[in-house]
């Protein structure tokens, strides 16, 4: 089956990506916790609320509308390559408009120095986007893993480096720059290679259907960016930018491991769940598949987190950064909770319905920014986390509902079950933590977290090969065979 040997090769290629970018950049955020304070996280969290917007929409969700298309031509790639460039060089000037305004919004002046260059991305990143989009519809995912890997090390030692020598917020600012040029560069070369190339040319009829596609999309991505950046906003406009700082650095801890193990099974399970979207049978199967296996994963790396909490931030980021330990134990949860709908994202856009994700962030921007400034208003930071996590347990029934159901039909047991199992096994792995955290007090830290890490991986992998024994080996030997 050409396909699925397509989807284990990309499997090992981004897994390989994965684990070396994860190490990667905990190094770089413990590096530069220990080295800047919450201040400086803090700036940066403002600037990447505003920023990360405004890239969602100069990308106006033409990549996955490239990899939805059966088979574009070269006509229309070159348009959709020219749109591109040019909204993005439009909304970085946009953004250089409003630039006092939004200094003066977050009451941070030091924000109107620094944001023009942040930005500097939209006028970067536009010209290699289409061809990593392209790269991954033919299931090239050996090149995207090198690219990520080498990026991401050349970008970490350039920030430590001005970061030890003294240059604050602008250490994380042309590391991100630099970063992202090797990145483009990098993809360039790629489309060249692969004979990607676009014309010279625009024909606004031949990209009419893309930008139906990229249109819902891009509306459902802004309307979800901002249903999950509130927290942010909210609490930069009413906490300020320590508080910001301190709840920026705990999320990152917790969505770090997340942000790279998802897209291992997502970006390969996108293009593949294409193939075979007119299969509803093998539809339901692929995306169950992706939801254990997240889940599987993600499972017992965050509830993990939450239990070792208390022991492994001042360790890892100094006593400076211990009231940010209760955060991450809600916010470890709540991320777990969210990982879910990774899968269903990718399902959502592989049968073609961006409209419905449109619709299901449209309902959630009715409710959830209240319901995230009243957190921050009766608990602060706590109240806020605390708030997200309940609010996201209700979302998960409400998603097979809504979205699931329509496109797969009626499986709720399996859906639950899917979800629920991995984390059932990780509970007694959280259970014996607890229970040995005593017995190694008198021990070093680093010997401690060892301990409890080691012990709670044995209980995990035990539990789940004495129950699961069939699906591991199963996974395996997709692995293993050539």
């Amino acid at each position: 089956m050409p396909i699925l040997q397509a989807a284990v090769r990309g499997i090992r290629w981004t897994s390989f990506s994965m684990v070396l970018v994860t190490v990667i950049q905990m190094i770089r955020l413990v590096v530069l916790g220990r080295i800047l304070g919450p201040e400086v996280f803090g700036l940066i969290a403002m600037m990447l609320v505003v920023t990360g917007f405004v890239e969602m929409l100069s990308q106006m969700g033409l990549n996955e509308a490239i990899i939805q298309q059966p088979d574009p031509t070269h006509i229309e790639l070159s348009s959709l390559y020219w749109l591109n460039i040019m909204l993005s060089g439009l909304l970085y000037l946009a953004l250089l408009l409003a630039n006092p305004l939004i200094a003066a919004f977050y009451s941070t002046p030091e924000l109107e120095s620094l944001l023009p260059w942040v930005a500097m991305v939209f006028l970067i990143s536009p010209w290699g986007t289409q061809f990593k989009s392209l790269l991954q519809k033919r299931l090239y995912f050996k090149p995207l893993a090198v690219v990520d890997i080498f990026s991401a090390l050349t970008g970490m030692l350039l920030t430590v480096v001005l970061a030890w020598q003294s240059y604050g917020v602008w250490s994380l600012v042309w590391g991100q720059l630099v970063q992202v040029s090797i990145v483009t560069l990098s993809y360039v070369f790629l489309g060249w290679k692969c004979n990607m190339l676009p014309k010279f040319c625009f024909d606004y009829i031949a990209i009419k259907p893309y930008l139906s596609f990229g249109f819902h999309l891009m509306g459902s991505n802004a309307l979800n960016y901002f249903n999950t950046r509130i927290d942010q906003l909210s609490i930069g406009v009413l906490l300020g930018s320590q508080a910001l700082g301190y709840y920026n650095m705990a999320f990152n801890l917790v969505l770090q491991p997340i942000s790279r193990i998802n897209p291992v099974l997502t970006s390969v399970a996108f293009p593949i769940l294409v193939k075979v979207r007119s299969d509803t049978g093998l539809l339901k199967l692929g995306y169950f598949r992706i939801l254990t296996l997240l889940t599987s994963i993600n499972a017992p790396v965050l509830i993990g987190v939450s239990a070792v909490s208390p022991l492994l931030i001042p360790m890892l980021l100094g006593d400076q950064w211990l009231p940010i330990v209760p955060l991450v134990q809600v916010l470890s949860l709540f991320a777990l909770i969210r990982s879910t709908g990774n899968a269903g994202g990718s399902l959502v856009l592989a049968c073609g319905r961006a409209d419905m994700a449109f619709y299901w962030n449209l309902m959630l921007f009715a409710f959830i920014p209240l319901a995230v400034i009243i957190g921050a208003k009766i608990g602060a930071l706590q109240g806020v986390a605390w708030i997200l996590l309940g609010l996201q347990i209700f979302l998960l029934f409400v998603w097979y509902y809504v979205v699931v159901r329509r496109l797969i039909g009626d499986c709720f047991f399996e859906y639950i079950k899917t979800i629920i199992i991995p984390i059932s096994f990780a509970l007694p792995m959280v259970g014996g933590v607890v229970v040995i955290a005593p017995v190694l007090s008198a021990l070093p830290a680093p010997l401690q977290l060892a301990t409890q890490v080691l012990g709670g991986g044995v209980i995990y992998v035990g539990l789940y090969l004495y129950f699961r024994k069939a699906f591991v080996k199963e996974q395996l030997q997709l692995l293993l065979k050539r």
